[in-house]
């Protein structure tokens, strides 16, 4: 071994590191194709403002520069090819089939990236695309000039694509007034007739059983919020009104052209909203974040598309095949795709990230998404499989979509199961008619709504009124907990666990109890929350509850901006696309200038049912804990379920936290765990639900465009057969596709997306990587209070965004998990030569002064 001074740390090197030239070393990473100096950008991180002709010194070729250059190695920057080796001399896994995303923290306090793989041809078009991509409302802007309509449509044929950049309005019959009055009344009669339904099925008692697996999915996963019930049925309207114009008029699948005339829906009620545009916070439902169109991103607001709904009658039928034959069972879809074990645990252990990843990506997601779905009269459950339904198909309810399940399935057929409850998400209210879309309960912007809620009623019942905190549980020496959920009967709390005072927890989202896991992250900003507000009040002690309350809230928020495009979309998303998209957060406090108020933050569709549940093929079978002398145990997943109560236990967090941060989540693929395929939210039952039939069949309910339109939105070339998809697809997964689909335009979104290779440094593959990317610059640019952004009403100084552009996870953690004194730098990456634990009190986890706020 060798001593050698690299930036400020001296680290031993093995020997043979230190002979051969960079070419000869690079060649055992990966290939490069030209030698020519030049070529090496690609590959290094050469100083600021200069090129990689500095290396030179005199050298004509490549083959001369050193392995060990002093620019190379300058600040701690190191090139990939060096970062490679390294990691084989200090023994990790050279057979792993993907280098991955490795944080180095003694030489950059930031995560970076030392992959084999410098670019990847099969996205390289994203370097050079138009972001974001045009979508839905993009398209309205630009169609709703009638002039231009009628032009367009002397020249243009109406058999246009589902991509929203090559649509064109499509000719529409003469509609009188009299039509839509006559058809407006018609649909009030079906709107009746459903809710004289939906009375029935509640006087004959026609719903779930409390404690199923059916009824906490609905109760307790996609419960309706009271406030979305008219706007639900305003919903319902546009459909049936849309659905009752398309058959008079004999319309098939351009009926969403019905948005640009003037058929305004009678019941319509247009909130106008009046906005200081000076306002210093946040609403909390994010109404007048947009100026423009102050509804835009707000709670109960609907998705976005970035391909043109499909339909099977063109408005709200169930997606069909292409020849309109129904589309295989989402079970067996379901059983089809996943693919054989590969170990006893049935998936593919990923070699990258932790299972705080995993779970950071669910926190994420329930603080921009939640969709709910129908309930029936006065909010009661909606039963689909119950033997009174299937004897009798006239209390089947018109919202349901149960899936079914083959006799011979490899799972259900043990227990005579053949049909899964599915209820259908609520419609979204809309003013003008055309298809049906579905309604996010939740803010659509990084606004930390799962903490603080996402309507007024809900944040005032979550603050303590009192120096600017959130309620929380006393627990006397230990930290404080959620504050508790004292509804015994809320399919959460358990008799024995109410008696013994062990309660389920409330906070800004309804899904806080879902997995163990979870719940401790909401306890985490929680208390960190807190823990600013505490520090504001010492620093500034005029300052009154409410300003307390928004400062800590608008830090908080800033930090959980920061972390999820510093630390969480690097490895998603690989450091490529991060970088061509322009999502990497700045440094030394500069600000950014490109927020534009034409570009709507709302999530689209394709993110929210398709793209961002990625994170399912994640999921372990069980979690791990570790306790202070290292020792694990695994509690199996389906035990922690909306099933909190250990965290009442002494030093259960502690081991939770320790386990989540070196447990290996599962790789992103086609491969899913048993405990969510079959035993999801099943209690104490022998059998549960299936989360990938859930999905496949949530997003034909959506009518989410196939996985090949939504490829041709995000740039690629169109699809014609299978043998196309060959680069994309993992080969096995591409088996599978061809005996679940007799098409290759039946491939649907979710299951083509998790099939495909991922890209460079990332976890998804092409596709998801383009929705998800496409939302996070939408999410970042599309925010006026945006962190980072120097016209915001109210920006962070210079130096408070410096301190913001430092803050990190393992500082969080550190901060507001008392009991551990050391955390894993990147705690969201695995343990590694690079990635150890530290000390919470060492520098290389900076800490925010919070003096810079005082006054």
């Amino acid at each position: 071994m060798s001593k050698k001074k690299i930036g400020r740390s001296t680290i031993d090197l093995p020997l043979p590191l230190l002979t051969p030239s960079y070419l000869t070393s690079k060649k055992k990473v990966g290939k490069i194709n030209n030698k020519v100096i030049s070529s090496l950008t690609h590959y290094t991180q050469p100083l600021v403002n200069e090129r990689v002709h500095v290396f030179n010194n005199g050298v004509s070729s490549s083959n001369g520069v050193p392995l060990l250059s002093r620019h190379v190695a300058h600040r701690g920057i190191m090139n990939l090819t060096l970062l490679t080796l390294l990691a084989e001399g200090f023994k990790t896994d050279s057979n792993s089939p993907n280098l991955c995303q490795t944080p180095i923290y003694h030489f950059e306090k930031k995560p970076l990236t030392f992959l084999g793989i410098p670019t990847d041809e099969l996205i390289s078009h994203f370097a050079v695309m138009e972001w974001p991509i045009r979508d839905n409302m993009w398209y309205m802007n630009k169609w709703q000039n009638p002039t231009d309509r009628q032009q367009v449509l002397k020249t243009t044929s109406t058999l246009t694509s589902k991509v929203w950049k090559d649509k064109v309005p499509a000719t529409l019959p003469k509609i009188t007034p009299h039509n839509i009055k006559e058809t407006f009344k018609r649909a009030e009669e079906v709107l009746l007739e459903l809710k004289n339904i939906e009375t029935k099925l509640r006087i004959k008692k026609v719903i779930l059983p409390p404690r199923t697996p059916a009824y906490t999915h609905q109760v307790l996963f996609r419960r309706l919020h009271p406030n979305a019930y008219p706007l639900v049925d305003q919903g319902h309207l546009a459909d049936f009104a849309t659905t009752e114009i398309a058959k008079k008029f004999s319309m098939t699948f351009s009926v969403v052209d019905l948005a640009f005339m003037e058929m305004e829906n009678p019941r319509c009620n247009i909130v106008r909203y009046t906005c200081d545009p000076k306002a210093p916070f946040r609403n909390i439902n994010a109404t007048c974040n947009n100026l423009v169109d102050p509804r835009v991103g707000s709670s109960f607001t609907r998705f976005r598309r970035l391909a043109a709904p499909d339909y099977a009658d063109g408005v709200s039928a169930l997606k069909a095949s292409l020849i309109g034959t129904p589309l295989p069972s989402a079970r067996l879809v379901s059983t089809t795709v996943n693919l054989p074990e590969k170990d006893p645990g049935g998936q593919a252990v990923g070699n990258c990230f932790t299972t705080l990843h995993m779970t950071f990506g669910q926190f994420l997601d329930h603080d921009i998404t939640f969709t709910p779905v129908n309930t029936g009269d006065n909010g009661t459950t909606i039963t689909c499989c119950s033997p009174e339904v299937i004897n009798d198909p006239t209390l089947l309810h018109p919202e349901c979509a149960p899936i079914d399940i083959p006799l011979d399935d490899p799972f259900y057929s043990a227990f005579g199961k053949t049909c899964m409850e599915f209820v259908r998400s609520a419609p979204s209210d809309r003013c003008k008619l055309g298809p049906r879309e579905q309604l996010n309960q939740r803010t659509h912007y990084i606004d930390h709504s799962t903490i603080y809620g996402s309507t007024d009623e809900e944040a005032t019942s979550l603050r303590k009124n009192q120096h600017g905190l959130l309620r929380t549980q006393d627990q006397g020496a230990d930290p404080d907990l959620l504050p508790p959920s004292l509804n015994r009967d809320d399919d959460c709390n358990t008799d024995d666990n109410f008696a013994r005072g062990q309660f389920c927890f409330v906070s800004g989202d309804d899904r806080v109890n879902e997995q163990i896991l979870l719940t401790v992250l909401h306890t985490i900003w929680v208390r960190e929350h807190n823990r600013i507000a505490t520090t504001l009040k010492q620093l500034n002690p005029s300052w009154n509850d409410e300003r307390l309350y928004q400062e800590a809230r608008r830090i908080n928020i800033a930090e959980m901006q920061h972390i999820t495009y510093n630390e969480f979309l690097p490895g998603v998303l690989g450091p490529l696309v991060v970088e061509w998209l322009g999502l990497a957060p700045k440094k030394h406090g500069e600000f950014t200038n490109n927020y534009d108020p034409n570009i709507s933050a709302s999530i689209s569709s394709e993110f929210a049912t398709a793209a961002l549940r990625f994170g399912h093929s994640m999921i372990p079978s069980s979690l791990r804990e570790v306790n202070s002398a290292g020792v694990s145990q695994a509690r199996e997943l389906n035990s922690v379920l909306f099933a909190p109560f250990p965290l009442y236990e002494n030093g259960v967090e502690e081991k939770l936290v320790r386990g989540e941060t070196s447990q290996a989540a599962m790789k992103v693929d086609s491969k899913f765990t048993s405990q969510v395929t079959g035993k999801l939210f099943r209690g104490s039952q022998s059998f549960g639900l299936d989360l990938v039939a859930l999905n496949i069949q949530r997003g034909r309910d959506h009518g989410l465009a196939s996985y090949i339109t939504v490829r041709e939105a995000c740039g690629f070339s169109r699809v014609n057969t299978f043998e196309d998809l060959v680069p994309f697809m993992v080969s096995k997964s591409l088996d599978t596709l061809r005996k679940t689909y007799k098409r290759v335009e039946d491939i649907e979104l979710f299951v083509g997306g998790v099939s495909e290779k991922p890209v460079a440094g990332g976890q998804v593959g092409p596709t998801f990587a383009c929705i998800l990317g496409e939302q996070f610059i939408r999410l970042k640019r599309g925010d006026r209070f945006w962190y980072e952004y120097s016209g915001s009403p109210n920006p962070f100084t210079r130096e408070q965004l410096n301190g913001l552009q430092k803050v990190s996870l393992a500082r969080i953690l550190c901060d507001n998990h008392p009991q551990s004194n050391s955390i894993r730098r990147w705690p969201l990456n695995l343990p590694n030569p690079f990635n150890s634990i530290v000390s919470c009190d060492c520098p290389i986890i900076p800490s925010l002064n919070l003096a810079m706020w005082k006054e």
